[in-house]
């Protein structure tokens, strides 16, 4: 039995590439909103964010490098120092309230925070970052890849409807039945 072989049409080729596309829109690593010291990104050790669910509005201070149970000296704008206990893997975790701190009740943007304590080997470290400006929603940057998918998924899914409905509709006649009142 001879078996002819049939090249790449040029339609499975953008088939696959188009699968391709979609695939790696999907596991794509998202890039950070604003990376940066006390921003939120992970450019530094110190993360400073703001938390909205839960028991209210607060700041979250949260900082490693530290010494393990050393005392490290937080600052958050022109607040006294406050001075709080390391834990076991030299990480600090601080949250900010409205009723522990006066400055996050009305914490601009930019406010300074600075968290001062020594490093594992005992070298003084000293980390610095800002308040960032609140949430405003959902932005334009956090549709984008949904909007890409879902075209991306609607251009497929038009492309096999259209390579696979002749294959379909000789199925469907094959088991259609004969009228039985024919006039």
């Amino acid at each position: 039995m001879i078996v002819a072989r049939t090249s790449v049409s040029g339609l499975r080729r953008a088939g696959l590439t188009l699968a391709a596309a979609m695939l790696g829109v999907g596991l794509a690593p998202m890039p950070a909103r604003a990376d940066g010291p006390g921003y939120g990104g992970d450019a530094d050790a110190l993360t400073v964010a703001w938390r909205s669910a839960g028991a209210g509005r607060g700041l979250v201070v949260s900082a490693v490098g530290f010494r393990s149970g050393s005392a490290v000296q937080v600052r958050v704008g022109s607040e006294a120092e406050r001075s709080v206990t390391a834990d076991p893997a030299g990480a600090v975790d601080l949250l900010l309230t409205s009723a522990s701190t006066a400055v996050t009740a009305a914490a601009a943007a930019g406010t300074s925070v600075l968290l001062t304590g020594h490093t594992p080997a005992g070298d003084l470290r000293t980390l610095i970052g800002a308040v960032p400006p609140g949430a405003a929603g959902i932005g334009v940057a956090d549709l984008v890849p949904w909007a890409g998918a879902l075209a991306l998924s609607g251009i497929a899914g038009l492309w096999l409807r259209r390579r696979f409905a002749p294959a379909a509709g000789g199925q469907l006649r094959r088991y259609r039945h004969p009228g039985r009142h024919r006039v």
